[in-house]
């Protein structure tokens, strides 16, 4: 089902891109670039819009880019398996946890594509029951959305940092969209190993039940108990999550490294404040603001040297 979302997704965007061509029209997004920031204000490079449906796995799946990631599953701490994009390597990784619509991973892919092409080691996920992935019987599992399962998401979220770190990851950051930024702060309370910080887009829900025990309970009782390194955002038109709520959580977040941005009326929601609005188009300038503090707080990671040999190892 979803494959035939992305290939109907595929030719509006084609059908768009060739309408903005041919009208001229601009392709920057309209009051996406906070203008108390140099780096998101620099523009990103555009492509041309592409001229035939994409050919790689994740393309036909999702959509454009039409990037070299794969399909692949990740085991959460539990033992439940996942559907998953991986694209990139190396130290510096980065897990990307979805909204909490259909979409699921595929809502990230432009935006795992463009990190990868400047050093990461991504994986997007789809939780538990979405998508692909398993389903758990009892409260580690719900077949309807999973913010009635609130058991399993710290234990998706942690089942990815370590795929990462299994794959030659050493430093791990979180970004998560709407209900995602949400539970990657709630994940920041408990870093698992070699966790560095996380990004939370438009992050709402702020009174919903996201985890269980030994976690808080809600992004609200979580925020005070941060102390990673912490960039939210959301846009001043932001109908799911008000400015005002926004700034309070912020506010309450205990992390001394943290800054909140705000955005202009057209960024849109969660994943849209670094995604395209159509393909071959360019990212808008924020997405190179966030990819600037996951260099950050990414920074050092060197990858794991290789163990050493004994003479007549194998």
């Amino acid at each position: 089902m979803r494959a035939q979302a992305g290939k109907a997704r595929t030719a509006m965007l084609l059908a768009f891109a060739s309408v903005l061509v041919a009208t001229g029209c601009s392709a920057a997004r309209t009051g996406a670039v906070p203008s108390s920031s140099p780096s998101a204000s620099s523009p990103l490079t555009s492509i041309a819009p592409p001229a035939a449906p994409p050919s790689g796995a994740v393309g036909k799946l999702c959509g454009y880019p039409d990037a070299p990631g794969r399909l692949t599953k990740v085991m959460a701490t539990d033992g439940v398996w996942l559907d998953a994009i991986r694209i990139g390597s190396g130290p510096r990784g980065v897990v990307l946890v979805p909204e909490r619509g259909n979409e699921g991973n595929c809502g990230w892919w432009p935006y795992a594509a463009y990190l990868a092409a400047h050093g990461f080691n991504v994986v997007a996920i789809d939780h538990r029951c979405k998508g692909g992935s398993d389903c758990p019987a009892g409260p580690a599992g719900d077949p309807g959305s999973a913010a009635k399962a609130p058991a399993g998401l710290m234990a998706d979220i942690n089942g990815a940092v370590r795929s990462l770190r299994a794959s030659g990851a050493v430093k791990v950051a979180l970004a998560g969209g709407s209900q995602g930024g949400a539970e990657v702060l709630l994940a920041a309370t408990r870093p698992p190993p070699g966790m560095t910080g996380v990004v939370a887009l438009s992050a709402d829900e702020l009174s919903l039940p996201l985890a269980t025990s030994p976690y808080p309970a809600t992004v609200q009782a979580a925020a005070p108990r941060v102390r990673l390194p912490v960039l939210m955002a959301v846009s001043s038109n932001d109908s799911l999550i008000s400015v005002q709520d926004t700034r309070r959580l912020y506010a309450s977040v205990g992390s001394h490294g943290k800054r909140l941005v705000i955005l202009g009326p057209q960024a849109g929601h969660g994943w849209d404040l670094v995604g395209p609005n159509g393909p071959g188009l360019p990212l808008p300038a924020f997405a190179a603001t966030v990819t600037a503090f996951l260099q950050t707080i990414t920074a050092r990671a060197r990858a794991r040297p290789e163990p050493r040999r004994t003479p007549g190892s194998a």
